[in-house]
């Protein structure tokens, strides 16, 4: 990707990042987990004050130098397929959400469990899109469970790197078992993981004791982490956009403190969603352009690190797939790619997170392959500058019969789901609008598109596992 943009500057990063180390050594974050605090005071952080911690410098540098940099996830066979190392943005659907935009009838409904299957299946075809996170808060599954059992259907239902939405560690342990059966073990899931964790500290300095638990356990576990914060500008951070890019990196840099102290080397994902607080409603708005600037700020600050971003696009608070949606989607699409945001995520929300939809994902695949052809940029050598075939053809001459058209045309990209056909005044034919395009595409991926299945013995095995859940919590 060469088409690169530097929303700040080399002096703002560290502007940034001496505000934050000052943070963390003088107003400190509260840590909600006794053995974290019992790391950090081993460690040398000052915990005198119950669970509020200071951390100096020392640590933070110490944890920066010690995380991996570089991090491969797998397919769901141990095939290398995404590499976080600076080189590649990688796009991937979908986190939970209540409610889907049923692309049959379009009309808002509930998610169900057949709805996490299909949209596993879609994410799965879409070339574009190279992860999932499961999908769907299933209300006719028994809350405790219904993120493992959404998780089941996901590993089900693709071969590519899945994480998952994660109720606490005791979840987190089921699918980590489900991950080692497919994988044939724990160590070789933690060599090659297509799985991976997410957690969220608390806005404004806190970090929960689910969240902790989690960290540490993948940490021990070898398991690729994402620790990411949402501060509302002007509710949970400061209403400055500078104050709350602070507040989100120490929330990060105290954590993954917290996880490298645990076990050196483990491998982080820098992750950070700051945004505004719509002032008028009082939500966060996933189609603000402040969302989309904000991570743009962080993601430098993470590769300042060294470190692979988590960035945000494809999401609109749009109800309906039309100008809005469009309009919030392709300004979130070129700013994660020309900002070099590693590990795009959220693709599919409607609605400021509330609603997912089939079709806003189709169209943000789209999305991605025309704003590659920007980053890609333009090759120039003596081939592509071709003077002699220029030289050969002549002033009002055509390039239409050249082999050398012949080799390169295939280079030129075309639209799946924008119209581009040609339509004369006297043709009884409709004009077909991109929306139903996209629809069509959409049911005809959901009715046609299945997968390579796991090994019968393994599906049999991992179900076994899911069925002791629902004994569990019955």
């Amino acid at each position: 990707m060469n088409a690169k943009l530097d929303i700040i500057s080399a002096s703002q990063i560290e502007a940034l990042h001496d505000a934050t180390l000052e943070l963390l050594a003088t107003t400190g974050v509260t840590i909600n987990s006794e053995e974290a605090l019992q790391i950090l005071g081993d460690a040398g952080a000052d915990v005198s004050n119950s669970n509020h911690v200071k951390i100096p410098v020392r640590l933070i540098e110490e944890a920066l130098k010690n995380t991996k940099k570089n991090i491969i996830l797998f397919t769901r066979e141990g095939k290398p397929y995404i590499h976080l190392d600076g080189s590649m943005s990688y796009f991937g659907a979908i986190p939970d959400c209540p409610d889907i935009l049923d692309p049959y009838n379009h009309k808002r409904r509930q998610t169900t469990l057949t709805d996490v299957s299909s949209l596993t299946r879609l994410v799965d075809f879409l070339p574009n899109l190279t992860w999932i996170m499961t999908t769907g808060t299933i209300r006719n599954i028994p809350p405790l469970i219904s993120d493992r059992v959404s998780f089941m259907q996901a590993v089900l239902n693709t071969s590519k790197p899945v994480g998952c939405a994660i109720n606490n560690v005791e979840s987190l342990k089921s699918m980590v078992e489900i991950c080692s059966i497919i994988s044939g073990g724990l160590q070789k899931l933690s060599s090659h993981p297509f799985f991976y964790c997410s957690v969220e500290p608390i806005t404004p300095l806190v970090h929960g004791k689910d969240a902790v638990e989690k960290s540490l356990f993948c940490a021990e576990n070898g398991i690729p982490n994402v620790i990411y914060s949402m501060p509302m500008a002007g509710a949970t951070s400061p209403a400055t956009f500078a104050g709350t890019l602070v507040v989100s990196n120490a929330e990060f840099l105290s954590h993954l403190v917290i996880v490298q102290l645990k076990k050196p080397g483990s491998p982080v994902i820098y992750g950070s969603m700051p945004n505004i607080m719509d002032m008028k409603t009082s939500i966060y708005p996933y189609g603000s352009p402040e969302l989309g600037l904000l991570t743009a700020c962080l993601t430098a600050v993470s590769h300042y690190y060294g470190l692979p971003m988590w960035g945000t696009a494809g999401v609109t608070d749009a109800k309906v797939i039309g100008t809005q949606a469009g309009l919030e989607l392709m300004y979130e699409c070129i700013l994660s790619l020309q900002t070099g945001a590693d590990f795009i995520h959220d693709i599919g929300f409607m609605d400021h997170a509330t609603m997912i939809s089939p079709e806003l994902i189709v169209l943000m695949d789209e999305i991605i392959d025309m704003v590659k052809v920007l980053m890609k940029g333009i090759e120039i050598n003596k081939e592509t500058i071709a003077l002699k075939l220029i030289d050969s053809v002549g002033p009002g001459g055509s390039y239409i019969d050249e082999l050398h058209t012949l080799k390169h045309f295939r280079d030129f990209w075309v639209p799946s789901v924008l119209d581009r056909s040609r339509l004369v005044a006297e043709s009884s034919k409709s004009t077909m609008h991109c929306e139903d395009l996209v629809n069509e595409k959409t049911k005809e991926i959901l009715e046609n598109h299945f997968p390579c299945p796991l090994p019968d013995d393994i599906v049999k095995e991992i179900q076994s596992v899911e069925k002791s859940w629902y004994k569990e919590y019955a």
